[in-house]
């Protein structure tokens, strides 16, 4: 999985961790076990993105289950929890939903748990909506191995990875780097 390509955003030194084929390899990986998952559901399951990072595996995610016939509503719900010098703050909610999602089976996707804050807070989210979901399975391609305990199960997990800085396809260093197709991992 790893190369030797090297940028620089900032002052931080990042090394490529996994490439675009990598990426879309596992994604697709992920795509088949949801749609073995919902293939007898009674309505399209919603892919409920968590912006801004959830985004980009959203719309690879979502492009693969079109690829395996898996119809699905796509979505997006705003969170925020990290400031500008990448420390966590108390997670919000900046934007809801524009699907029902009342009895709905959702699939929340996001790129990565760090800490699992952002999505332990929307985990308990749930309990008090007044769009209760039916069902809610979550998605991530990337947990660090530091994260808290978890309020919830993580249905659907691409890699298991160190606690070190990811940067690129959603995940950023201090607002840089989200566009990057491959995926680095800071080194300095």
């Amino acid at each position: 999985m790893k190369t030797e390509k090297n940028i620089t955003i900032g002052s931080y030194k990042f090394t490529q961790y996994c490439s675009r084929a990598d990426i879309l390899d596992r994604t697709f990986d992920l795509a088949r076990q949801i749609t073995n998952d919902y293939r007898n559901s009674e309505q399209e399951p919603v892919l409920l993105l968590l912006m801004t990072g959830g985004i980009y595996l959203g719309v690879d995610l979502s492009r693969a289950l079109d690829e395996l016939g898996c119809l699905h509503v796509v979505d997006s719900i705003g969170l925020r929890r990290y400031t500008k010098d990448e420390v966590g703050g108390a997670v919000g909610i900046t934007s809801l939903s524009r699907t029902d999602l009342s009895g709905r089976d959702v699939i929340v996707v996001d790129d990565i748990v760090d800490h699992g804050d952002t999505m332990n807070f929307l985990h308990n989210y749930w309990q008090v909506a007044e769009q209760k979901p039916k069902s809610v399975k979550y998605c991530t391609m990337f947990l660090k191995s530091n994260h808290k305990p978890l309020d919830f199960e993580l249905d659907y997990l691409g890699w298991p990875v160190g606690p070190e800085w990811l940067v690129g396809n959603g995940m950023d260093s201090e607002g840089l780097g989200r566009g990057l197709e491959d995926i680095y991992i800071r080194v300095k």
